[in-house]
């Protein structure tokens, strides 16, 4: 089995990465900060694509303003990927026999961002605003399993220390969205004893 095929069946949501990654599969700062942007690129696209589903104005606003979010941190994570190469006049890997390491839009790939449809695991087109944001949770905390499996392919603490800058972006994004869950108001539902007193 690849290592990416490995990989993408222990760090993806089934289980977690425990052992190193094989010599030829780990990622520097520079390399890591490219999947990131990636990350992003997939899922701003992905919300774009669910946005265009729906037929109402309300529910579509919200897969605009996800898409929105994380198109503001792919160029984040670009401008990061910069300042750090004119720091330090590292760049990415480039291997013309790893066609995974020199191709980080590879790994990020393997993301919840990647399902391009309903079929595999996309939004249909009839969710609620609530289904809304409770699903970009979720896929922000599968992306944090994904982070965390990513670092047992770092080059080194430093790397290891920007994924972990990833994961508290991700973090950060989960509680600004779990504080908007709470702002919506709760559908009115009737409790069972209500519908019928009398039974």
């Amino acid at each position: 089995m690849s290592p990416t095929a490995e990989w993408s069946q222990t760090c993806c949501g089934i289980g977690s990465c425990g052992g190193p990654a094989p010599d030829d599969m780990q990622f520097n700062v520079f390399d890591v900060l490219r999947i990131a942007e990636e990350v992003e690129h997939k899922a701003a696209q992905f919300y774009l694509r669910a946005a265009v589903r729906l037929p109402d104005l309300e529910r579509r606003t919200i897969y605009y303003r996800l898409a929105g979010w994380r198109a503001r941190r792919e160029r984040a994570w670009a401008r990061t990927r910069r300042e750090y190469s004119e720091r330090t006049g590292e760049f990415g890997t480039f291997d013309p026999d790893n066609y995974v390491l020199s191709n980080p839009q590879v790994m990020a790939g393997l993301t919840c961002f990647a399902a391009p449809s309903p079929s595999q695991g996309g939004p249909v087109g009839h969710e609620s605003p609530r289904q809304i944001v409770h699903d970009a949770i979720r896929r922000s905390q599968d992306t944090i399993v994904y982070y965390e499996g990513l670092k047992g392919f770092a080059l080194g603490p430093e790397s290891e220390r920007m994924i972990d800058r990833m994961i508290a972006e991700e973090d950060r994004y989960i509680r600004l969205l779990s504080r908007s869950l709470e702002k919506m108001e709760e559908p009115a539902t009737e409790a069972p004893s209500q519908i019928d007193a009398s039974a």
